[in-house]
């Protein structure tokens, strides 16, 4: 598994490597020599290409050093262009004095005319000036030639581990930041390329290993990925039957969202769930049982308006002492209205299984959300970042800064795991641990891709998938289908009942 760090646990991680035996030094030339491999990759032969490496005065200048040295070994027509002058730190100082005689050609910014004339007609430029070192604004020479570079340079941007000028800790960018094309991240994910709008300047992010191992690091977030996530999947016995793989009940749709209803459950289905119940009004019944016909359907109590109204808690109630379900999902497609918040609070309160929240049920609740904390069971929210604000009365632009921060706050608080679902969904639990899932795409950005979601994780819990693991691998799950069904329909024209289908080929493989 992936793992993604805040800059203090970055640094503590490499302050562990050099006490075990790694080396700075040695880090700062694995890390060259990476990067040189990724480079060489992106250009092609690397022989005769006009290369522009701005260094910069710490660690992430020293990278660019080796950079230049590996270059100019390679017949590249390497420049070197010191930013602010000679390197500042220890290590990049080291290294600036092993390599400088290798270096053929090296440049100061304050040799304005001649530094822009290499950028505008260069291959590449490689922006090895802050890394991790960089917060606030950037003083003004720098501003002007990251501005520059990112108007005039025709060849290929690449930032070093990360692009100067974005606060790698919370995502914040500066004015004129630099824009790259690539990003090669070193060791491991750096939190606030996470966050956005950060996410969004980084272009195509590369992780590459520079020899420090998973042992040196003391704190990090997970990102999920293939291999961690195989041993979560409920696995199928060869004498079994349907009891044996979990009870669904499904509280959604109305008469305005019959669509959320079939999501879900079709969802639901195409994971594995042995017995999934839908309970919904009966307009909506007679609306998707013949698309589903595998499903139980309740039929429940519905206003005028083909909401349900309060006999339809009661009924629901009823069925819940009545049948041992294994899992509870409330919100999709109900309509934000009393009778939505006093089913779901009454869900909360008397489920004995894990229960998941999703859309109106969350929404409903919002102005009492401390009802999550009078739980039997696990409970899990899936808000959307405007969800999510409603829910914490916070802007969804502060949210979106740190989203890590946020999703782990609101699951230590109020006892629940939190999903935050939008690029890079953020899966956080109330004893800390947080994960991201960086599959999908904005084929997703289509009304109903929620409701598929909350079905899939669902399924996951009513299978005896742990809650915090349910979540984690259904939003990898929900992801992997949209990138695998984009390669084949394009993300404009995929829809959200495209993705049920694809499910069992994923969790085949």
């Amino acid at each position: 598994m992936r793992f993604t760090v805040t800059n203090e646990q970055m640094r503590t991680a490499e302050a562990n490597a050099d006490s075990a035996g790694i080396s700075y030094m040695k880090l700062m030339r694995n890390a060259g020599e990476a990067c040189f491999s990724r480079i060489s990759k992106i250009l092609g032969n690397v022989e005769g290409k006009d290369v522009v490496i701005l260094a910069g005065r710490g660690n992430n200048g020293g990278d660019g050093i080796v950079i230049t040295d590996l270059l100019t070994t390679a017949r590249a027509n390497a420049i070197l262009v010191f930013v602010q002058d000679l390197p500042k730190s220890e290590c990049a100082r080291e290294c600036y004095s092993v390599y400088e005689r290798a270096i053929k050609s090296t440049l100061y910014v304050h040799r304005k005319e001649t530094v822009q004339y290499a950028i505008a007609n260069c291959d590449a430029v490689i922006d090895c000036v802050f890394g991790t070192g960089f917060h606030g604004e950037l003083d003004q020479t720098v501003s002007e030639l990251f501005a520059y570079t990112n108007e005039n340079c025709s060849g290929v941007r690449i930032s070093v581990d990360v692009p100067s000028g974005i606060n790698s800790d919370t995502g914040e960018i500066a004015e004129n930041a630099f824009r790259p094309d690539f990003t090669i991240v070193l060791a491991a994910m750096k939190r606030g390329l996470y966050s956005h709008p950060a996410y969004e300047s980084c272009g195509q992010i590369i992780l590459t290993d520079i020899g420090i191992p998973r042992t040196m690091y003391e704190g990090f977030e997970a990102v999920l990925s293939d291999n961690a996530l195989l041993g979560m999947l409920p696995q199928r016995k060869a004498v079994s039957h349907k009891g044996d793989y979990g009870r669904l009940l499904n509280i959604s749709g109305s008469a305005f969202y019959t669509g959320a209803a079939m999501l879900s459950t079709d969802g639901a289905l195409r994971t594995g769930v042995g017995l999934c119940t839908l309970a919904t009004p009966a307009r909506v019944i007679n609306a998707v049982a013949s698309a589903i016909p595998e499903a139980v359907y309740l039929p429940l109590e519905q206003d005028f308006d083909g909401f349900i109204n309060e006999k339809a808690v009661s009924l629901v109630s009823d069925e819940l002492v009545r049948t041992k379900f294994t899992a509870v999902l409330v919100g999709c497609g109900l309509g934000n209205n009393r009778s939505t918040a006093e089913m779901t609070e009454n869900v909360i309160k008397r489920a004995d299984c894990p229960v998941i929240i999703d859309a109106d049920g969350l929404n409903s609740i919002a102005p009492n959300i401390n009802i999550l904390k009078e739980s039997k069971k696990t409970v899990i929210v899936t808000p959307h970042p405007a969800e999510f604000s409603r829910m914490t009365g916070r802007p969804v632009a502060e949210i979106q800064s740190d989203r890590f921060g946020a999703a782990k706050k609101f699951a230590e608080e109020y006892g629940c795991i939190t999903v935050l679902k939008g690029v890079n969904t953020v899966i956080a639990s109330p004893a800390g641990e947080v994960f991201v899932n960086t599959t999908g795409n904005a084929g997703l950005a289509k009304g109903g891709s929620g409701d598929v979601l909350a079905g899939i994780i669902a399924s996951l819990a009513a299978q005896g998938v742990k809650p915090l693991h349910a979540a984690a691998l259904g939003a990898y799950l929900h992801g992997l289908a949209a990138d695998t069904l984009a390669l084949r329909l394009g993300k404009a024209g995929l829809l959200p009942r495209d993705l049920p289908g694809i499910l069992p080929e994923l969790m085949k493989r």
